[in-house]
């Protein structure tokens, strides 16, 4: 059997725990939001923000690039600019958004 036959890729098993991550897309994610500079507004991920990963605060639909500045520094907003693609399978800190957002 090789790689090239489809009954054998449908037929993947998924852990409980990875079934999410692999059905989802980073627009999904509860981390991935609209981050609103002074000219243009960018899409990023916020997971790696310990105050919205810890869920010490609500992860807000839009957020100031001066807060992520100031909670991350310049480095880390770059990181949090570089996760910017939608339609990109999501990652390990997956979390899926409210339905009211």
């Amino acid at each position: 059997m090789g790689r090239d036959n489809i009954l054998w890729e449908k037929h993947r098993i998924y852990l409980p725990e990875m079934r999410q991550r692999a059905v989802h897309r980073c627009k999904h994610c509860k981390f991935f939001v609209q981050i609103q500079g002074k000219q243009e507004v960018r899409t990023g991920c916020l997971k790696n923000i310990k105050a919205y990963y810890g869920l010490g605060k609500r992860v807000p639909g839009v957020i100031p690039i001066m807060e992520v500045i100031k909670r991350v520094g310049l480095e880390g907003l770059e990181e949090c600019l570089k996760n910017n693609n939608p339609e990109a399978q999501s990652c390990g800190k997956f979390q899926l958004k409210a339905k009211n957002q």
